[in-house]
């Protein structure tokens, strides 16, 4: 904790941006929409199918815009940016909060999950792994809170202002707080930027010496790989099977948590206490990873961080008591703190920083397909009488299959 501290008073304003983004990323995520997912059915007569293919399709669209409009973050100011992110989201909202009929249901959500899934994730991730070089792992883990602190926040406060203003109103509000309250602090965190983005343009024009002094050799001092020499290798492919794991099954499984609780007969004061506890954890191994990440490697820790949520869904699969809830936030959280800190320095130390946005661009829209995916799949299974437990043993076979292939994907090695 001691070195946290002196890292965040060295630049804690850089940090605390990367950490908001992270926070406010939030309204696009799955257990966001899924919380007013009885109400959006209810208000447009979608039965849990119907809803999960519109999601799904708004989720694809995204992910085919997040391909080039996430690589542009490796072309603009990262102030200007930002803030063009943060005002797509808010209209987004708008269209959610004020939108009549199914065509601008699709048009919200897929404004929530290019701008708040999509890209201020991927900013916050991108922005922290290309400008921290020896603390990335510390600069990573610090940003991931943003969305553990989300996760125990909004489950409650979403029920809370549902029960007060209603739905659409809650949305109206969430809009009006990202332009009047985050425009202008996302601004005030990011003075001096241009200073900082000069000395990572000198540090990378030193490692291009190097490596012409070294002969250019494949395993040179600091290697900046191109999207396109990224695609043309192996070992890439292998660990995206890792990588879209957590995204996919757990939103899958969150997306449909109302029909979770009917059929498990949870209460849902219950299950949203448990997204504290999701969240907890994810806070522990998220700061406990990014001083790993620094001492280790990324590439040390990527095969086994999916462990605990894979055991944390077979609890699903063997139990309708009310703790297999608490059992399974809590290990998926542990994986969640890890995931994002550990996959965003794994890009950055096998590929370089140079082209990091397009690289996570890439992965990322991968990930909302696999996303995008779930929802639909899982709805049209219990449409069709696929029980829960089925559909979460599905889950850990892929977790068991992914460890391995990840594995095996390391072994072409990067030379790092």
């Amino acid at each position: 904790m001691r070195d946290y501290l002196i890292f965040f008073r060295q630049d804690g304003r850089f940090l605390f941006y990367g950490f908001l983004l992270a926070f406010l990323s939030s309204s696009g995520q799955t257990y966001f929409i899924a919380l007013f997912g009885a109400e959006i059915r209810h208000e447009y007569a979608l039965s849990h199918g119907d809803f999960g293919l519109i999601f799904s399709m708004g989720t694809l669209a995204s992910a085919a815009c997040l391909i080039w409009t996430g690589r542009k973050v490796d072309d603009f100011d990262l102030r200007l940016y930002s803030v063009i992110v943060v005002i797509g989201l808010a209209i987004a909202c708008g269209v959610m909060a004020g939108g009549q009929g199914v065509i601008f249901l699709f048009l919200a959500l897929f404004g929530l999950r290019l701008c708040g899934q999509g890209l201020l994730g991927h900013t916050s991730q991108t922005a922290m792994a290309r400008y921290f070089d020896s603390g990335r792992g510390k600069a990573l883990s610090i940003a991931s809170l943003g969305h553990a602190f989300a996760q125990a926040l909004f489950p409650s406060l979403v029920v809370l202002m549902v029960a007060m203003v209603g739905w659409r109103a809650a949305w109206g509000w969430y809009g009006a707080v990202l332009v009047l309250v985050m425009i202008p602090l996302v601004l005030m965190l990011l003075r001096g930027h241009g200073a900082r983005h000069a000395a990572l343009t000198t540090r990378l024009a030193r490692a291009d010496e190097a490596a012409r002094a070294a002969g250019n050799n494949p395993s040179g001092i600091d290697r900046q790989w191109t999207l396109g020499r990224v695609l043309r290798h192996p070992g890439f492919y292998l660990v995206m099977s890792n990588v879209i794991a957590p995204g996919m099954l757990m939103t899958g499984l969150m997306f449909h948590q109302i029909h979770m609780l009917e059929v498990k007969h949870w209460d849902i004061a219950w299950f949203a206490f448990c997204f504290v506890a999701y969240s907890g954890f994810s806070v522990i191994t998220g700061i406990a990873v990014g001083p790993m990440i620094d001492r280790y490697s990324a590439r040390r820790l990527i095969t086994l961080y999916l462990a605990p949520m894979g055991i944390g869904i077979l609890a699903l699969v063997v139990s309708d008591h009310p703790g297999a809830v608490l059992v399974w936030f809590v290990l998926s959280g542990a994986t969640s703190g890890m995931h994002r800190s550990v996959i965003s320095a794994y890009w950055a130390e096998a590929y370089g920083v140079r082209h990091l946005g397009a690289i996570r661009a890439l992965v990322s829209s991968v990930s909302v397909v696999g996303t995008a995916i779930s929802p639909v799949l899982f709805g049209w299974m219990i449409d069709g009488g696929v029980s829960i437990e089925v559909i979460a043993a599905l889950c850990v076979i892929w977790i068991a299959l992914a460890m391995p292939a990840t594995w095996f994907g390391l072994r072409f090695s990067t030379g790092k």
